[in-house]
């Protein structure tokens, strides 16, 4: 599972945490037993389920508004229970849906006014009933505008239409417990853990169920998230003895996991997140401090390294990618819930000392866009997801999603402005095909002014206060006008020329730079993990050697022991003395019996 010198861009990649001052203070996070995150962010705001007395809220928070919450901050608040699961849209940072214990799931809008507001917010833009139990997980569809996948104790899933209200399509089949859910990266695909102790993924559109495997065998949760564009699962869970355990699936195929890996015997759950850009897995445990972080890579995860906290965590939020600090070389953060009242951003990053654009450690990510409509998806087209380059995230900060958001290059074709619908209208607005790109036009030459012809009247005479040239000034105006327009072309092919020449240069200097860092902060690394094992040699060498004297200290004493026994031996009487002794003394007594009878026979 981990190789001490596999080379990778992330392998020095570390988490810290925000001071005091940059946590979110003074909440009311659910007490809640139900396995969730409590918590969710985007480039706007963080939201968390709430406590609350009666029915059930949730607050969403500016990011900016860190510190202690004030007491009357205001609350969304129309669900009859608990609010189980929240989630941001990812096309637009004002959206937000919500679901609850009452069996609905229901779609706000965050007021411009929010943090001016006195009262709570009431009046959701859209309610959408139809589960016979409570709804206990919610995901936005990661391609198509206003489709969401809604989980219920009725052991179904619904897929939803929000535009129209409609539920589109309803996921069968499970025996127990949704557990989790997640799309996979074309939001064709939904794959799905269940108290039943099996693994689904279902065609989201059809209903149908494309794959069923046999998942951890422990009687805890466990959760499932896909691989970016790999055709590759990864489930969480407990095995029958109760230690906690990752799988790797081929989500082609859930006969057997590719990959089995113990984690510890703790009882938390654990908690998987997947970035695709970077192909790292983070697993973090609930109810410990720890989130290990691995490389996928060839249907292999490779250990890099594990942030360490003493302070629990019940749940934690993913900001998505373009609303981490590239300037810093973040490509992680975590909002974690670390008590019932504090929410502490967690950073991770690449440990890099060059200012410029780290490209090699940025490819491009969502861009907050969606590739496709309602209307689209449910009659069948497929996209990949709309990306942006990191680099214009690096010049610009973090990428606001929604109407209000500002024009970005992407990769999609470019399409002509339209106005935004909205994204809870009744009704889907069809929208035409984008017409195919095309190369812009080259800009045409500077031309000079041309000279001011006279002008004719409808007889054909000159108006007043004109006069014709002389042929000779129009051959010389004429001879001027062109060697003005020579010396223009020349001089825009030279000025752009030279543009491109500074940008290659400049581009070229910036990767060249930036492939110097790259090659610097892996020269350190091994240079670290060099003096590590230089170190771990010295102090083998040092053991081996007090073991070598001890060793020598017991031969030495081994060996006056023996000349200790060897000086009693030889002082000691041997067996022939021994042996002599007694037939000496034998026949002495032998001598004084027969003295004795003779004696006895005289008198």
């Amino acid at each position: 599972m981990y190789s001490f010198v596999r080379p990778s861009k992330y392998r020095h990649v570390y988490g810290t945490a925000s001071k005091r001052e940059g946590c979110y203070e003074s909440l009311r996070i659910s007490l809640g037993a139900w396995d969730t995150n409590f918590v969710t962010a985007n480039p706007k705001y963080v939201a968390a389920n709430w406590d609350a007395g009666g029915g059930g809220a949730f607050c969403v928070v500016p990011l900016s508004q860190v510190g202690k919450l004030r007491g009357d901050f205001p609350l969304f608040s129309a669900h009859a229970g608990a609010v189980l699961d929240t989630a941001f849209s990812p096309f637009d940072d004002d959206i937000i849906a919500s679901v609850a214990e009452d069996h609905t799931a229901m779609i706000w809008r965050v007021p411009e006014d929010l943090l001016e507001r006195e009262e709570n917010v009431t009046t959701p833009l859209l309610k959408l009933p139809g589960h016979g139990r409570k709804v206990g997980h919610v995901a936005w569809n990661p391609v198509a505008e206003n489709v969401l996948a809604v989980s219920s104790s009725d052991y179904t899933v619904k897929i939803w239409d929000v535009a129209s209200g409609q539920a589109r399509q309803t996921l069968q089949g499970f025996k127990d417990n949704i557990l989790s859910m997640d799309w996979s990266h074309d939001g064709v695909l939904i794959a799905a853990t269940c108290r039943d102790k099996k693994l689904r993924v279902f065609d989201a559109r059809s209903g149908e169920l494309v794959q069923e495997g046999v998942s951890h065998q422990g009687v805890k949760g466990s959760r499932v998230t896909w691989l970016g564009r790999e055709p590759r699962l990864v489930t969480t869970g407990f095995a029958r003895s109760s230690d906690r355990e990752v799988y790797l699936w081929d989500a082609t195929n859930l006969e057997k996991p590719l990959l089995k890996q113990d984690i510890d015997l703790s009882s938390g759950m654990l908690m998987p997140f997947y970035d695709a850009s970077t192909n790292m897995l983070y697993v973090a445990g609930k109810g410990d401090g720890n989130i290990r972080y691995y490389e996928y890579d060839s249907d292999k995860l490779h250990f890099l390294s594990e942030y360490q906290s003493p302070e629990p965590q019940r749940g934690l939020g993913v900001m998505p990618k373009r609303g981490v600090d590239v300037k810093t070389c973040e490509v992680m953060r975590f909002y974690k819930v670390a008590s019932n009242s504090l929410i502490e951003p967690i950073s991770f990053r690449v440990p890099r000392k060059s200012e410029a654009f780290q490209n090699d450690i940025y490819p491009p990510a969502h861009a907050g866009r969606a590739a496709m409509t309602a209307d689209e998806y449910f009659a069948g087209q497929t996209a990949e997801p709309v990306t942006v380059d990191m680099e214009t995230i690096f010049n610009n900060g973090p990428l606001i999603a929604g109407g209000s958001a500002p024009q970005i290059a992407t990769s999609a074709a470019p399409a002509p402005a339209v106005a935004a619908p909205s994204p809870l209208a009744q009704s889907t607005p069809s929208r035409s095909p984008a017409p195919s790109a095309s190369p812009a036009p080259p800009p045409a030459p500077v031309a000079a002014a041309p000279v001011a012809a006279p002008v004719a009247t409808s007889r054909g005479q000159l108006t007043p206060g004109t006069r014709s040239p002389s042929p000779a000034v129009a051959a010389s105006s004429s001879a001027e006008l062109d060697r003005l327009r020579a010396e223009n072309e020349q001089l825009q092919k030279q000025l752009a020329d030279a543009a491109s020449q500074h940008s290659a240069s400049s581009k070229a200097g910036a990767e060249q730079a930036s492939a110097l860092s790259a090659q610097l902060d892996e020269v350190r690394g091994e240079l670290t993990q060099t003096q590590s094992a230089v170190a771990a040699l010295q102090k083998r060498e040092e053991d081996a050697l007090a073991r070598l004297a001890q060793a020598e200290q017991l031969a030495a004493e081994s060996q006056r022991a023996a000349s200790d026994l060897q000086d009693r031996l030889d002082k000691a009487i041997t067996v022939d003395q021994l042996t002599a002794v007694e037939e000496k003394l034998q026949a002495g007594r032998a001598t004084g019996r027969e003295s004795a009878r003779g004696s006895g026979r005289g008198q």
